[in-house]
């Protein structure tokens, strides 16, 4: 019986940050950025769709896979961590009152 092939997904990048989904690598400048699983799942998320704003809720319930009870607090928090980590405050966008984007300029 012959194994199932496994398809490479692809890897996004934009300039200088490289994010590798088969890995579960982030590179910026060439140095790799160390990150918590859910942080590296939301920073992949928010890549997949640049300029898209997605709601704290939204982000939650794609990586958590919860109900998204009191969900800001986390997002937030897990938004602040991948900004101090990434050196990069104008990477992950905050759209006051609605959530997050992604742009890269």
């Amino acid at each position: 019986m012959k194994p199932p092939e496994i398809k490479r997904l692809p890897i996004i990048q934009y300039h200088d940050l490289v994010i590798d989904p088969q890995c579960h690598t982030v590179a910026l400048s060439g140095e790799e950025v160390i990150l918590f699983p859910k942080e590296f799942n939301v920073l992949l998320l928010l890549a997949h769709y640049p300029g898209w704003v997605l709601t704290p809720t939204q982000i939650y319930t794609s990586i958590w896979h919860e109900d998204p009870i009191d969900c800001n607090h986390i997002i937030r928090n897990t938004v602040c961590q991948l900004r101090r980590k990434l050196g990069n405050a104008d990477l992950i966008q905050t759209v006051t009152g609605y959530g997050y984007k992604f742009t890269y300029r």
